[in-house]
């Protein structure tokens, strides 16, 4: 009996090893001859910013056609570090492949050996220059060092990018005791009318041999801006290492007056009026009014500083200089009216730096009737043309223009027809006075010829001048 069931078991498990034996050998087979993609590694690495070809990890394909193998790389961004997936579809088949998008190359950079003032500890992006790297990075020292003391200091920076490669370098500091005091500039002194608003920074800048940024602290205390009369303002620069200087300047406070508007006079006189300059062509518009020994009048603005000693010229060969406003830029000069004025004293200020005094002649950027303003301040020309008179200015519109304004190098053809249409008595000509105004310098010998033989006379504009102030539109 009992070697009956010895006999059976045996047979059993014959039969049980058998199943699995042809299952394991199946299984064998069936990895071994499915269809599959066989990867090069079972993680993929992609340097950031850099192109990529998603195929290339792909080691050896089975059971597939290459023209069957689509690939989605929509999950990976190559131009951020990360953990991202590929998906490879092949038939009905999916397969996915980890990558990583990595930063293995160190930062580059330079350093900037400087001096520095005594206590002072440099901030390390002062030392660090034209860093290139793939990614972001950061820099600091490598130790804590100390600048308490006068002398070299051999330091190392270290910049790392978000990869933490790093990139070290030795920059040589030199500790010195800092005695020079900062200076201020910009202390014209400011002409306003009672009640005015005053920036007394307006214009004010201070430079120090070390500090960047030294502070300014302003005692206007004894201005009253409600009486006229003359004021003193005191100004306090100081710099990081507690070297101080002290400046005044004047404040003149006067009473707000009205400036009457003139009617044209009886004789045939044109008014030559460029706007905009100075520029690389002032001097060629000058070289022509010589020729024809005739006057005109220049409303400048701040645009051109390094021509700004041809305002000089002008205004010592008998020309007008009049402001047409600081930066030219509407903007900011139609934001408020207080922002007009003080643009407006800044070109009248630099004015005053090449003829000794600030004119009063002014003309609005797009004149009294433009409409442009009203995007940036409702009704602020009609406020405008009002107060400009009230603080002791006249603002000058026209009656004539060239056509200069249309565009660039406009045809001198175009630009003499359109100057030459009035027969007033009284002409007011706008013209430009630019770089890209070369055809209004060639176009101005016909228009001079042109009125001097109908019996004109060319001045510049006066107190007794005539001033066509056009309808304001806002």
């Amino acid at each position: 009996m009992k070697r009956k069931m010895k006999k059976k078991v045996k047979i059993i498990l014959s039969f049980i090893v058998g199943i699995i034996v042809v299952g394991v050998t199946a299984t064998t087979i069936y990895f071994l001859t499915r269809p599959n993609l066989i990867f090069d590694k079972g993680k993929e690495t992609i340097e950031i910013h850099q192109e990529f070809d998603a195929k290339s990890f792909i080691k050896e394909i089975k059971g597939y056609e290459k023209n069957e193998i689509k690939v989605d790389t929509s999950q990976v961004n190559k131009d951020k570090l990360g953990k991202y997936k590929i998906v490879y579809t092949a038939n009905e088949d999916q397969y996915e492949l980890d990558v990583e998008v990595v930063d293995t190359v160190a930062p580059t950079f330079d350093v900037v050996n400087k001096d520095l003032e005594l206590g002072i500890k440099p901030e390390v992006n002062e030392l660090v220059t034209n860093i290139k790297d793939q990614t972001k990075t950061k820099t600091y020292f490598k130790e804590d060092y100390s600048f308490d003391k006068q002398g070299l200091v051999k330091a190392v920076v270290i910049v790392e990018d978000e990869g933490k490669n790093k990139t070290e370098k030795e920059v040589q500091i030199n500790v010195v005791k800092d005695t020079e005091k900062p200076t201020l500039k910009g202390l014209d002194n400011f002409y306003v009318t009672v009640n005015h608003k005053v920036d007394y920074l307006e214009g004010v800048s201070a430079k120090d041999n070390f500090d960047a940024n030294p502070e300014i602290k302003v005692n206007s205390k004894e201005v009253n801006l409600s009486t006229p009369g003359t004021y003193e303002v005191y100004y306090t620069v100081s710099d990081r290492s507690g070297n101080k200087n002290t400046y005044t300047k004047k404040v003149i406070v006067k009473e707000k007056q009205t400036v009457t508007t003139k009617a044209p006079s009886g004789n045939k006189i044109v008014y030559l009026t460029f706007d905009d300059g100075p520029s690389g062509n002032t001097a060629k518009i000058l070289d022509v009014l010589a020729k024809y020994n005739i006057k005109a009048t220049f409303f400048v603005t701040g645009n051109g500083k390094k021509y700004n000693y041809l305002i000089k010229r002008a205004h010592n060969e008998g020309h007008t200089i009049a402001l047409h406003t600081y930066s030219h830029d509407y903007k900011k000069v139609y934001s408020s009216v207080d922002a007009y004025f003080d643009d407006l004293t800044r070109v009248g200020n630099m004015v005053k730096e090449q003829i000794g005094f600030v004119p009063k002649y002014i003309r609005f950027p797009g004149g009294a009737s433009n409409t442009i303003s009203r995007k940036y301040s409702q009704g602020i020309m009609s406020k405008l043309v009002t107060e400009v008179q009230a603080r002791g200015y006249q603002y000058y519109d026209w009656n004539v223009s060239s056509g200069d304004a249309s565009g660039n190098n406009v045809p001198v053809s175009k630009i003499v027809k359109n100057s030459t249409s009035s027969r007033s008595q009284n002409i007011m000509l706008l013209a430009h006075d630019t770089a890209a105004k070369s055809t209004t310098v060639e176009a101005l010998p016909q228009i001079i010829e042109h009125y001097q033989a109908l019996g004109y006379s060319f001045k510049g504009i006066t107190d007794s001048t005539f001033t066509p102030h056009q309808r304001v539109n806002n």
